[in-house]
């Protein structure tokens, strides 16, 4: 079984299923599919926690792949010159931005438990992105909420309007960039932390007063961590520490 916050996410573990692939395909496969299909709430900009049960083992483990503050970043870099807090520098900008992880936790992860070639698992978020998806009330509920910083940024401005018109239930989202940025990681993940996506990502940073730099892409690395377990009655409850 697999589910996710979206259809497409779901059929494209159920792929990776049907190919022979494992859990972990599935879970890589539809985590990347839901970077192009519900870019507001994943992505490969981001990261994320993975907790896996091995039935053969009797064991869990936690792999913690999320961002992390950049080397330049201070304590007080999200106030102003008064001491008082600029409410929405830690949540748009290019300050709020994290060192991405979602990348490097998938790769790892695969690379240790996936059956499946790499590439074969990226597949589906590289059709979604390519060929496009209709968008649902859901990202159009979204991407509303977003609307004003979408707009302040030409990039999002011109992935995610119409000339600054928000997509509608129905209409169909293409995104080719992110398709060919998905190409590059399915051919080498590394080209995102070390390579042209990294070169890109850090120019992009260092123009706009961002803090991430080639050192902070090339020194990321996920973290395996011991799980935090409990019991509940007869059961025995994990979760990421």
């Amino acid at each position: 079984m697999v589910v996710s916050a979206h259809p497409l996410g779901s059929e494209a573990g159920l792929e990776m299923l049907r190919k022979g692939g494992n859990a972990v395909d599935a879970a890589v496969a539809t985590a990347f599919a839901i970077s192009v299909v519900e870019p507001l709430s994943a992505g490969i900009g981001g990261g994320g926690f993975l907790l896996m049960y091995q039935a053969n083992k009797g064991e869990i483990r936690a792999l913690d792949f999320r961002e992390r503050a950049p080397l330049k970043a201070t304590r007080d870099m999200y106030l102003d010159t008064q001491g008082k807090v600029r409410t929405l520098a830690s949540v748009d900008g290019y300050l709020s931005v994290g060192v991405p992880g979602t990348v490097a936790g998938l790769y790892q992860i695969h690379r240790q438990y996936g059956k499946l070639p790499w590439a074969t698992v990226v597949a589906p978020a590289i059709r979604y992105a390519q060929d496009g998806f209709i968008v649902s009330d859901r990202f159009v509920e979204a991407t509303e909420r977003r609307k004003e910083a979408l707009l302040q940024y030409p990039a999002a401005r011109q992935v995610f309007t119409r000339n600054g018109a928000l997509y509608q239930p129905g209409d169909k989202l293409i995104q080719r960039d992110l398709a060919q940025t998905l190409r590059a990681i399915a051919r080498n993940p590394n080209d995102f932390y070390t390579g042209r996506i990294a070169q890109a990502i850090a120019a992009d940073m260092a123009k706009n007063g961002g803090l991430i730099t080639l050192e902070d892409l090339k020194s990321y690395k996920p973290i395996w961590r011991t799980p935090i377990c409990g019991n509940f009655r007869s059961y025995r409850v994990c979760s990421m520490p």
